[in-house]
């Protein structure tokens, strides 16, 4: 059986741009930005999309030469449903949904096992997300079955408890690492108090006391209908996969959805932190608020990043890797969202080099704050997010999960899709300037050093 929960840090398709020179470390996401209007599958494709009575909304997306299909749906309850207590909620249900049903369900878990399906689930700030990719020939029986996970639930409070204690062994595990340690505390500061702060996958305080009655709370008011979209992308024509979304959900009755809490985030608390973990290297992030998928700011973000992290071409390998040495990989990336994104730029190196990869960090971020970016530089990082955004375009899985943010970001996902490669292009160098200061000006920094 495939059926599994994937890492928060998989749903993060629309990293802007991250790079390395050794592999990328345990659990950090492959970079799958956007660009090339010429490979822009979901602009040129054909589409269709329709809305069905009780609400949920559908978009189908063929994908030329496609043997498989996803089905994902997307559940539009953002991290404001979760109070403080309920850190990881949403990304707990997710993964109920789908480990906890297989598991209570015997009939369900040979049915994904019949159909060879792949079923992934997670969440972001933004949404939660079940997917099931299948042969393309096999659209129906992929919706149907993507109907049942979500929508016709079977779980016990033993499934459950297994679940925590798997998800508290993970949280613990994740916690040790020093990039994702150094990247929860720059969350924290940058919005403290605030769910754009706390980790989507939760805390261990929030975790360990999940049970039934806060699964079926947060379930009940978000996986509704009329607070659902289903994207299907792959080797389908549009028309008979928007039918076999009808067939399969149409019959399911709309509900009240969970009130979110509307409060802004507070101002950025600033400053720097110091970590230890037991490892034999150390870690430096700088962190700092971003501009969301919709704003007009984020395309030149995604070239800035691209200037600083992606390559050999790239400033941070010219600081810290070209001359000396001084750092074993680094990283300038963001985590997209319609609220709460920001970005990080990173390094790992030698403990006894951490202050001076800090230093070079800073430096390089001053300087493309301060400095006129170069043409050469510019169309570099722009050629780089093309290639991200070609990749992106060739998995179902992948292109689906890009068109669900962005539908759920702005109500429009092959539009959006189809304008981002153009907006990169435009793209100017007082704007990645612009970019730059944001990023320097409201920065905060965490370091990791050897316990």
């Amino acid at each position: 059986m495939k059926a599994r929960g994937r890492s928060v840090f998989w749903l993060t398709a629309l990293l802007l741009s991250s790079t390395s020179v050794a592999d990328p470390p345990p659990g950090r996401a492959v970079p799958l930005p956007f660009l090339r209007a010429d490979v822009c599958a979901s602009a040129a494709a054909p589409s269709a999309r329709g809305t069905l009575s009780n609400g949920l909304q559908a978009l189908s997306v063929a994908s030329q030469g496609a043997g498989t299909v996803a089905v994902s749906a997307f559940v539009s309850t953002s991290a404001r449903a979760e109070a403080p207590g309920q850190a990881g909620l949403r990304y707990f249900v997710a993964r109920a949904l789908v480990e906890c049903s297989a598991a209570d369900q015997p009939l369900l878990a040979d049915r994904i096992q019949e159909l060879g399906a792949d079923v992934i689930s997670g969440a972001t700030l933004d949404l939660t997300q079940i997917t099931v990719a299948a042969a393309a020939e096999d659209v129906g029986p992929a919706a149907e079955l993507l109907r049942d996970i979500l929508f016709r639930p079977q779980f016990s409070g033993a499934s459950l408890g297994r679940l925590r204690g798997q998800l508290l062994t993970e949280l613990a595990a994740s916690g040790r690492l020093p990039d994702i340690a150094a990247e929860r505390a720059a969350a924290d500061r940058l919005y403290p108090g605030h769910p754009f702060g706390r980790p989507v996958e939760g805390l261990a305080a929030t975790v360990s006391a999940f049970g039934v009655e806060q699964v079926e709370s947060l379930y009940a008011g978000s996986c509704i209908p009329n607070n659902v979209r289903i994207v299907v992308v792959g080797g389908v024509d549009p028309q008979v996969s928007l039918e076999a979304v009808r067939a399969a959900f149409g019959a399911l009755l709309p509900g009240t959805r969970l009130p979110e809490a509307a409060e802004a985030p507070r101002p950025s608390r600033g400053g720097s932190e110091d970590l230890t973990r037991p490892v034999g290297t150390g870690f430096v992030h700088i962190g700092a608020r971003a501009p969301g998928l919709c704003d007009p700011a984020y395309p030149a973000t995604t070239v800035a990043l691209a200037v600083l992290g992606s390559g050999m071409g790239s400033r941070l390998y010219a600081a810290l890797r070209q001359s000396d040495g001084i750092a074993y990989s680094f990283s300038a990336e963001a985590r997209a969202a319609r609220e709460g994104a920001r970005t990080g730029v990173l390094a790992a190196c030698p403990p006894d080099q951490l202050d001076e990869a800090e230093t070079r960090l800073l430096m390089a971020l001053r300087r493309m704050a301060t400095e006129t970016v170069s043409a050469e530089e510019i169309l570099r990082a722009k050629e780089y997010i093309a290639t991200s955004y070609a990749i992106t375009h060739q998995r179902s899985a992948d292109l689906a999960h890009q068109l669900g943010v962005l539908e759920v970001a702005g109500d429009r996902g092959p539009e959006l899709d189809r304008d981002l490669p153009r907006l990169v292009r435009e793209v100017t160098a007082e704007q990645v300037r612009e970019a730059a200061r944001a990023m320097f000006e409201g920065h905060v920094r965490v370091r990791v050093r050897p316990a």
